[in-house]
Order: C-alpha cells, then sequence, then structure tokens
C-alpha cells in the first residue's frame, strides 16, 4: 500500500487493520486474500500449527467473500486434504519413499514441538478445521462478532499483529 493509504487507513480505524476494513474499503479484489504482511517476521508462522499456516489464505478470502463463521468452517473443510493433520500417534507412516519419510519426519518433529508449547501454555493443537479456527481466536490473531441479524462472523487483525512470544511464552 502506498503511504498516503496507510495513513487513511490508520486514521479511519484507529490502527486497527482488519480483512474486514480492508474489504470496505474495497482494497481486496474479488478472489483475493489480505495476509498481515509481519506474519512471519513476528514469529506466527514458526510457532503455529501447519493446519493453522495452510488455512489462512482461506480463512482471510472467506472472510472477505462475507462468509458467516459456520460458512467459513465448511469452507475449510473443503479444503482439507488427507495429510493436513497429524496422527501423533503415528511416528512414521507405512509405505512411503524415503524421502516422504524423511519429509514426514520433519513435520511430526517440529508439529510435536508446537503442540507441546501450546499446551504448556493452556492452547489445544488442532485436530479439524473447527479446531483451527478456535486457535486463531484464543490466540486474538482473529476475533467473532455478529452482523445486523446475529449470524456468527469472524474477521482477522491484518495490524497490530503482536509478536507471537507475547502470546505464546517460551516453556
Amino acid at each position: 500500500m502506498f503511504s498516503f493509504q496507510n495513513e487513511v487507513i490508520n486514521f479511519m480505524t484507529n490502527g486497527r487493520v482488519t480483512v474486514r476494513t480492508l474489504d470496505y474499503l474495497g482494497l481486496i479484489s474479488a478472489g483475493q486474500c489480505a495476509i498481515p504482511n509481519q506474519f512471519y517476521e513476528l514469529g506466527w508462522g514458526r510457532w503455529l500449527p501447519m493446519p493453522n499456516i495452510t488455512s489462512l489464505p482461506y480463512i482471510s478470502n472467506s472472510i472477505a467473500s462475507s462468509l458467516n463463521k459456520e460458512g467459513l468452517v465448511k469452507h475449510l473443510e473443503q479444503k482439507v486434504k488427507s495429510n493436513t493433520f497429524i496422527d501423533f500417534s503415528i511416528r512414521v507412516p507405512q509405505n512411503l519413499s524415503q524421502s516422504e519419510k524423511d519429509e514426514y519426519e520433519l513435520l511430526y518433529v517440529r508439529e510435536t514441538e508446537i503442540k507441546r508449547r501450546l499446551e504448556a501454555n493452556g492452547y489445544q493443537y488442532p485436530s479439524n478445521m473447527q479446531e483451527v479456527v478456535n486457535l486463531y481466536i484464543d490466540l486474538g490473531v482473529a476475533y467473532e462478532l455478529q452482523d445486523d441479524h446475529y449470524n456468527g462472523l469472524l474477521d482477522l487483525i491484518i495490524r497490530p499483529l503482536p509478536h507471537i512470544d507475547t502470546v505464546l511464552l517460551l516453556k
């Protein structure tokens, strides 16, 4: 965004920018999504479970498409692939090539540490898309609201995004 746009958005939103705000201002094109630009710099990409990371563009696009929370979760469930969620009871799946086993092992180790850190901070590692959405809400990256007809809606914070270490303490 240009500097002038940033200043106008900051003025209009009191510094808090969300997907719904950007959509309302016409700054998200149809079929596009908005992701917090400091998502990785502030540690979210490192300490969020892989299902949360891979679903983030779909969540943003669903919000910009005006889906309610229920519709958003249904949309996410349609996007789930067989390997989206890790089964922690299976250390090494059978019938994989050596390179696939190596890749799985890296992911398993990463997700095991993330699960440990989440649980140490009182959060649950997600096992389905409803829990993915709830984790974003619990961590304060997304929040719930209602429209005029009392339908549950979701919004995603673009900025200011806190550093993840202020939300998930190192334990």
